[in-house]
């Protein structure tokens, strides 16, 4: 057996008992072409040496690296050697493991269905969940191990769901999940299934809001609010300023009119007392005709009345005037005779 310029010197019987795959590669004819060289280049050196020592000696290899586990799960699922990879597990359960050995772990326990290697995975992936997530690792995850690994974190409870929901929505993002690629879609909305009914826009995006969209919708409403009040105050402004200008118009319109009224020349005093004889003239047209008429009226001979031929017979009686005054006279008299005695008659 030749591995990456390594070669192993092996037998068939030992080989052909170990694993049915063996088997059926020795019963190829590019085996004998071949001069019985099994030609493998799938795994490191290393890993098919440690499965050769086993298969030669079912003993566990106490010098292994973990970085050669991933190879060894792969080895004994392609030969179906299953006792091979579950002895090894052991040894590693209390050994860190490295990013990259946990990713590609997680991917083969997935692939071919390993619940003991995805349960081992699990305690490893656990506490450095949240640095899968940061970093973007998860994104080259099919959509099966997307799921596993979402069972894993929702089971382990280290990280929020709102948190899990963001990085499916980067996911389907990344990898271009939509509608028009209706296979992948269906199983990635299985996975959205372990967080209750979610709801998608209509592109087929999840619909799961970030706390930087929700403040970026926050900003734009309150930028689109301030835009509006401003329009409301400018408004406000143009207003005002309409109604000063068309005051200060008619003010300046009233001035116009006083200083055009005050510009006329007043009427000089001639034509003031042209005006006045003009009246005075006409009014005493006006008055002519009746002091004629009245005129008139004096000097036309009335014919005698009853009264007036009494008047003519009865004898001259004094001015009933005449005799009030006489008699106001005498008393005035008799009261100054009573204040003073003495003085002489008047």
């Amino acid at each position: 057996m030749t591995c990456c310029c390594r070669e192993f010197k092996c037998h068939r019987i030992l080989l052909t008992s170990a694993s049915e795959e063996f088997e059926s590669m020795f019963r190829e004819t590019d085996f004998n072409k071949s001069k019985l060289v099994i030609n493998v280049n799938d795994a490191m050196p290393d890993a098919y040496e440690t499965l050769l020592l086993y298969i030669y000696t079912y003993e566990i290899y106490n010098d292994i690296q973990i970085e050669m586990f991933p190879d060894l799960v792969y080895l004994a699922t392609k030969y179906k050697m299953p006792d091979f990879v579950d002895g090894y597990i052991g040894k590693f359960v209390d050994k860190e493991w490295p990013m990259s050995t946990v990713l590609k772990m997680f991917q083969l326990a997935n692939e071919h269905n390993r619940p003991a290697m995805m349960k081992l995975v699990g305690k490893k992936i656990v506490p450095m969940a949240k640095r899968v997530i940061s970093d973007n690792s998860f994104l080259k995850f099919t959509v099966k191990e997307l799921h596993a690994l979402m069972l894993i974190l929702k089971g382990a409870n280290t990280i929020p769901d709102n948190e899990l929901l963001l990085a499916l929505k980067k996911y389907q993002k990344c990898n271009n999940i939509y509608y028009r690629n209706m296979c992948c879609f269906q199983q990635f909305v299985q996975v959205t299934h372990l967080f209750g009914g979610l709801l998608f826009e209509p592109d087929g995006t999840l619909a799961v809001k970030d706390d930087n969209e929700t403040k970026e919708a926050e900003t734009e409403a309150a930028a689109v609010e301030a835009v509006a009040a401003a329009a409301a105050e400018d408004a406000a402004t143009t207003a005002e300023a309409k109604a000063s200008t068309a005051e200060v118009l008619a003010t300046a319109a009233a001035a116009a009119a006083d200083i055009q009224t005050g510009l006329r020349p007043p009427e000089s005093n001639s034509k003031i007392e042209a005006k006045s004889e003009a009246e005075q003239t006409k009014s005493h047209e006006e008055e002519a005709p009746k002091s004629q008429a009245k005129e008139n009226e004096s000097e036309t001979p009335q014919p005698p009345t009853e009264d007036s031929q009494n008047k003519a017979t009865s004898p001259i009686e004094p001015d009933k005037s005449k005799k009030k005054n006489c008699k106001a006279l005498r008393t005035r008299r008799n009261i100054c005779q009573l204040l003073n005695p003495n003085s002489k008659r008047q």
